[in-house]
């Protein structure tokens, strides 16, 4: 009995505090985040960065597996006329090669998710100043991300192409503006 009668207290209190939320009605809007990452100004900036630094990884790894590739085919031709010596100086030359490479690749993918998560957190910051702004200026109580869970929405709720707009305006490249968020 004193259970129900604290959780029924401890509702009306929710009620109470909730107060205008509940009595204008819940005001919900619907965003795609990685639609905005994909296809804002900022966005397409950080790929190209990204595809970029790719590519020179790319050119540097290829021509290490050049050289491994023609000092393995240089030890098969000479296999026979080398003597053992010097088929196990250029096999370990031939290892060392392989390492560095495996290196190489293993440093590349690390630097390469690093710049990712560097340059998505710079576009991130732009997005979420600006999904703020229309949070203030629409008076919004929840913002629902659409690729989290959403499986039905109006498409009236969705604010992506607004918040698209507006980080396309922000001249500032995802760089956090000074003052007060860069509002209206």
């Amino acid at each position: 009995m004193r259970r129900s009668a604290f959780i029924a207290a401890l509702v009306l209190a929710s009620a109470v505090f909730a107060g205008n939320s509940f009595a204008d009605g819940l005001r919900v809007a619907v965003i795609d985040v990685n639609r905005i990452l994909n296809e804002s100004d900022a966005g397409q900036a950080a790929k190209k960065k990204m595809e970029a630094r790719y590519e020179e990884l790319k050119k540097s790894i290829e021509a290490k597996q050049e050289d491994a590739r023609k000092l393995k085919d240089e030890i098969d031709k000479q296999k026979v006329m080398l003597g053992k010596e010097k088929l196990k100086e250029k096999e370990d030359a031939l290892q060392a090669k392989v390492n560095e490479l495996r290196q190489l690749t293993q440093e590349g993918e690390r630097e390469m998710q690093s710049r990712q998560g560097e340059l998505t957190r710079e576009v991130l910051k732009s997005i979420e100043a600006k999904i703020d702004d229309v949070v203030k200026a629409d008076r919004l109580d929840l913002v629902l991300e659409k690729s989290a869970g959403v499986i039905h929405f109006n498409e009236s709720m969705d604010i992506t192409a607004r918040v698209l707009k507006m980080v396309n305006e922000d001249k500032t490249g995802g760089k956090e503006k000074k003052g007060n968020g860069g509002g209206k």
